[in-house]
């Protein structure tokens, strides 16, 4: 438990000193936490299939995911673990910061968008990250900079107020649990549906919730809704024998990165069968 608190003191030094113009500091628990102990990441049996109604080609390079743990430098919940799962998956641009390290996520969100048009910027914040990330979004608005995805992991304190969902946010995930023990469980702040979200809700604690099987699965689902486009059309490969464009064997026109999907009558391009999101109610 010292040891607990003399890591959250270092940390509040460390967000109070550090100028904004500094280069990114590493939080001081990254990879490893008392969390890959505790709580380890509850893996899925299976992982969803992009749905582009065709041929599918992967921009999982064209994904950056931001995520900001909340008041917990030790990462006891495991964040980091589900930050560390998602790189595995392929998705190799996504950043892990603690509220004291990610004061440079704006700016390095508005370079992404200057020089990388066809970027899919997600923000992910747990508990009180949550709010931080919110902040960023509205940070961003400021400048018309847009976000792909905004997800609220657990944060008791996100209310449902236009600031939750900011113009250029394009879809806003909203996943609640138990209250946090320390701030009286469900009894005052337990984070509230927002309109116009994907609200969804899990059966645990606060701490638990990066590390469970569902929450690995919804991030899944949305962040492979966004990483999948539909392939170019390729030509027919020419038939050596008549010379005409008769398809030959196999299949020519699935290029080597292509994923092969089923047809699922009424979807939309790069878009997985997502629950829809209600229309938002006027505030």
């Amino acid at each position: 438990m010292k040891a607990f608190f003399v890591a959250l003191s270092a940390g509040v030094v460390l967000a109070v000193i550090a100028p904004a113009s500094a280069p990114g500091i590493e939080p001081l628990v990254t990879n490893f936490g008392l969390g890959t102990i505790l709580h380890p990441i509850q893996e899925p049996q299976a992982l969803p299939a992009p749905n582009c109604n065709g041929p599918c080609k992967s921009c999982k390079e064209h994904v950056y995911i931001f995520g900001v743990n909340g008041w917990n430098p030790l990462c006891l919940g495991n964040f980091n673990g589900l930050c560390t799962y998602l790189k595995r998956q392929g998705f190799e641009k996504t950043y892990f910061g603690q509220l004291y390290t990610s004061y440079w996520f704006a700016n390095k969100i508005r370079e992404i968008r200057h020089n990388d048009p066809q970027a899919r910027i997600v923000l992910v914040g747990f508990s009180l990250g949550a709010n931080y990330v919110q902040n960023v979004a509205n940070e961003l608005a400021r400048d018309d900079v847009k976000v792909d995805l905004l997800v609220y992991l657990v944060g008791d304190f996100i209310t449902n107020t236009p600031a939750s969902q900011p113009p250029n946010v394009l879809r806003v995930v909203n996943v609640r649990a138990q209250g946090l023990v320390v701030t009286g469980g469900d009894l005052f702040f337990n984070g509230a549906d927002l309109d116009g979200a994907r609200n969804l809700r899990l059966k645990c604690r606060h701490i638990l919730a990066p590390s469970r099987r569902e929450t690995v699965e919804w991030m899944m689902e949305e962040l492979t809704a966004l990483a999948y486009e539909p392939a170019a059309p390729q030509a027919p490969a020419a038939n050596t024998v008549t010379g005409t464009n008769a398809p030959a064997t196999g299949n020519p026109a699935l290029p080597a990165t292509a994923v092969p999907v089923s047809t699922t009558p009424g979807a939309t391009p790069r878009t997985l069968l997502l629950p829809p999101l209600p229309s938002p109610q006027p505030h």
